[in-house]
């Protein structure tokens, strides 16, 4: 039994691993940072909260449908590229913010791109996981994840408090950046297959999800 996991799901675990780690850096400190830098008052972290899980809940529907209407992975692969490198920038703009209404725009926009990132992703790794060893690829993005977050939510607050806000945030966008890379590399493997098979119809099989291992 060939139980060696496909090009694609490394790919997918290891750009979930740096936008996890991205994300880790600030999400345990996000209402200090809010209440020194933003207004000192605690309704103001419940509300830029509540403004990216109903941005988040409202939009990943429409987008999950539009998804599933659209046949191949390319709606998909792009929803997701897209999303992840939107995460990936929008904390340099908490450093411009400087009213209540700033954050709630950016938390917003940021509800925006995760409901586009995460179904994609959901997406594209459940069509190409081995379905001989579903448990296993599962349950290694998820200890991906977890080491991501504990080891980003300790390093992100020394950051912080040494270096500062501002140097935290241009060091979480340069890892959100090259998680939505290791997604650009991916995409360009893909289609880099699809021209091979594509080249020599005489000697071209089935396409199959398979091709992408």
């Amino acid at each position: 039994m060939n139980n060696r996991i496909s090009k694609t799901i490394r790919y997918l675990i290891l750009s979930d691993f740096f936008l996890f780690f991205a994300v880790g850096l600030l999400s345990p400190i996000f209402a200090v940072f809010v209440l020194e830098n933003i207004e000192n008052k605690i309704e103001v972290i419940g509300f830029a909260v509540a403004c990216y899980w109903i941005t988040r809940v409202v939009m990943v529907m429409p987008i999950s449908r539009l998804m599933d209407k659209i046949k191949g992975e390319s709606d998909e692969y792009s929803f997701m590229v897209v999303g992840t490198f939107l995460i990936a920038i929008i904390p340099l703009f908490y450093a411009l913010s400087s009213k209540s209404w700033h954050i709630y725009l950016l938390q917003a926009l940021n509800g925006f791109a995760n409901a586009m990132a995460v179904p994609a992703w959901r997406i594209i790794f459940t069509k190409n996981i081995d379905k001989k060893i579903v448990g296993f690829e599962w349950s290694l993005e998820d200890v991906g994840v977890g080491i991501a977050t504990a080891l980003s939510a300790a390093i992100g607050a020394i950051i912080a408090d040494k270096l500062g806000f501002n140097v935290l945030f241009m060091i979480i966008a340069f890892f959100g950046i090259i998680s939505a890379t290791i997604l650009l590399i991916l995409g360009k493997s893909k289609r880099n297959i699809i021209k091979e098979l594509m080249h020599d119809k005489s000697d071209r099989a089935p396409l199959k999800l398979d091709t992408f291992k």
